[in-house]
């Protein structure tokens, strides 16, 4: 598969590249149509297909949705792994248009679970490199951060409590 990330933050980016995506774009500042005129040039560079996109929408936000629905073209196959409580306005006639699927899921299906483990626990998959801990007593604290995009690696709760 060939990977295209799109993100805010040059460290996202360059934290995906080093773990093996085939190009990054900073979407930072641009309209919807150049974003996705750019990614249709950076396909065309690492020779993936023009259609059958399988899209991975996981800001939570409704620009990175809308973004994300419009990234859409033909056989495409766009899964909402990211979670926010703004409405989104989409046609829902391109799935139609574009024979493609809309999937809501919490990133993996459940019994691809061990195979992820296994990824994790040899080392193939540097989860380090994407998740932050935190005591559950800084919940609050961590929720403000979060909000106030002061991460750059996805937070994880520990308990801490007796």
């Amino acid at each position: 598969a060939k990977v295209i990330a799109l993100d805010l933050n040059d460290e996202k980016l360059a934290t995906a590249k080093a773990n093996g995506v085939d190009a990054t774009l900073n979407i930072k500042g641009l309209d919807a149509k150049t974003i996705k005129e750019k990614v249709k040039e950076l396909a065309k560079e690492i020779k993936a297909p023009k259609f059958g996109w399988k899209i991975f929408e996981i800001s939570g936000t409704k620009a990175g949705q809308d973004l994300a629905f419009n990234l859409i073209t033909f056989t495409s196959t766009l899964s909402i792994v990211g979670f926010t409580m703004d409405k989104v306005e989409v046609r829902l006639s391109n799935l139609m248009a574009f024979d493609a699927k809309l999937i809501g899921t919490w990133g993996c299906r459940a019994e691809l679970y061990p195979e992820v483990l296994d990824l994790i626990a040899t080392d193939k998959l540097k989860i380090s490199q994407f998740v932050q801990t935190f005591p559950m007593s800084q919940i609050n604290e961590v929720f403000k951060n979060t909000l106030e995009h002061k991460y750059t690696k996805r937070p994880v709760m520990v308990p801490d409590f007796n």
